[in-house]
């Protein structure tokens, strides 16, 4: 097989980050735009040691799971990549990559079954944040500068003008012209020349509130949010959950498995606002939230406050702290919550939590690969078992989903 070969292919399964999977009698082809039962034919775009990648030049016989996108820039914007199947096709898609990248890549065996699988109430028009890339438009000289805004394409190079996404709540779409023509927009554009202008990012809140700003937020004052009945208010610039009905029920399923756990201490690191601090019922005697973000952890003061809740604060990183932190608690009594970023846990914190070993941790990820690496170490190779499961789909339409995992020492 080489580059410019074409092939007839049956696509098998979908492979996390969206590709549809074939198999030839020498390798394995990696097929964007596809879908289980779909006959192609296929030319090959790239050939590697264990596997090959090719585009779809004719389908011979579509899959019953497809359906028409409905955004005209699918397939050439990089944001989404289950336009093209039924919304059940794309979870049943991604509850199997979960369990496919916990035992493929983490060695777990004995996987427990799904405790709970969610998929997302509506799978357009979801988002609570939009956030779209500057792009200086080149004008004649004397010409007043002009940016476009949108998205980078499928090469992650290319950029793409948009004036919406179909993934975003309506009226951030609505409110997007005036943030670009705002007097902010206008100085956004006229940057020096040594100067990129910076992307322009709007936020709604959960009482309709609509924030933007360009660049890095500046001080823009706290939305008021709410997950599972409990509200928090949020710094405009700081994380927040974009799909909250989702990771509402991500709230509720843990502090079912929480509430009745034999531990006293609390442990949140990536706190952010406190959002896991203040959804678990659980009455906890001690409760240490660490967060590197210094405008969260005043909210997460503040929102523990709000509900009479007794807290540290700690402004730090998570691999700086918690090896200071942890081993000052009983770890027969103590649960540590772990939501880092997409790139997961750093090394020091899980060497922290092997080393200490406390008696259940908790781990939220947006991305089931670092999930499974991170997992190998504290599971596979490491005292812990996975006693809970869940996967939710706070990012429908997209690759990506999020996990929650309850591990017992």
């Amino acid at each position: 097989m080489q580059v410019g070969s074409q092939i007839n292919l049956t696509i098998q399964d979908i492979a996390f980050g969206g590709d549809g999977v074939g198999r030839t009698e020498e390798c394995v082809v990696f097929v964007p735009y596809t879908a289980v039962g779909d006959q192609a034919l296929v030319e090959i775009t790239d050939v590697r040691k264990n596997f090959a990648k090719g585009r779809v030049l004719a389908l011979n016989t579509p899959s019953p799971d497809r359906e028409e996108p409905p955004c005209p820039h699918y397939q050439r914007c990089g944001g989404c990549q289950y336009q093209h199947l039924t919304y059940q096709a794309e979870f049943e898609a991604k509850k199997k990559q979960l369990v496919s990248c916990l035992s493929r890549l983490g060695g777990i065996k004995d996987l427990p079954e799904l405790d709970t699988a969610f998929p997302a109430p509506q799978c357009y028009g979801y988002r609570n944040k939009l956030r779209l890339e500057a792009h200086p438009i080149p004008v004649p000289r004397g010409e007043p500068p002009q940016v476009d805004y949108g998205y980078f394409a499928t090469d992650n190079k290319t950029f793409l003008r948009i004036n919406g996404c179909r993934l975003a709540r309506t009226e951030l779409n609505k409110a997007l012209p005036n943030a670009i023509k705002s007097d902010w927009g206008k100085s956004n554009a006229h940057k020096h020349k040594n100067e990129r202008p910076g992307a322009v990012t709007l936020r709604i809140d959960s009482q309709g509130e609509i924030k933007y700003y360009f660049g890095f937020a500046p001080s823009l004052g706290w939305f008021r949010e709410e997950l599972a009945g409990v509200e928090y208010r949020v710094p405009v610039g700081s994380f927040w959950q974009v799909n909250p009905p989702v990771a509402s029920k991500l709230l509720q399923t843990v502090d079912g498995w929480i509430k009745d756990l034999p531990v006293e201490s609390l442990i949140d690191a990536y706190c952010g606002v406190g959002t896991f601090a203040c959804a678990l019922t659980k009455p906890f005697r001690d409760r240490l939230l660490i967060e590197n973000d210094h405008a969260a952890t005043e909210a997460a003061e503040y929102n523990l406050q709000q509900k009479m809740l007794g807290c540290q604060v700690l402004t730090d990183a998570t691999e700086k702290a918690l090896p200071k932190h942890l081993k000052k608690y009983d770890q027969d009594k103590t649960l540590v919550v772990l939501d880092p970023p997409r790139t997961g846990c750093q090394e020091q914190v899980l060497k922290t939590i092997l080393e200490n070993r406390p008696a259940f941790v908790l781990y939220v990820s947006c991305n089931p690969s670092t999930l499974a690496r991170d997992l190998k170490k504290l599971v596979t190779e490491g005292p812990f078992s996975l006693e809970k499961l869940g996967v939710f789909d706070m990012f429908p339409r997209t690759a990506h989903f999020e996990t929650a995992v309850l591990l017992k020492r």
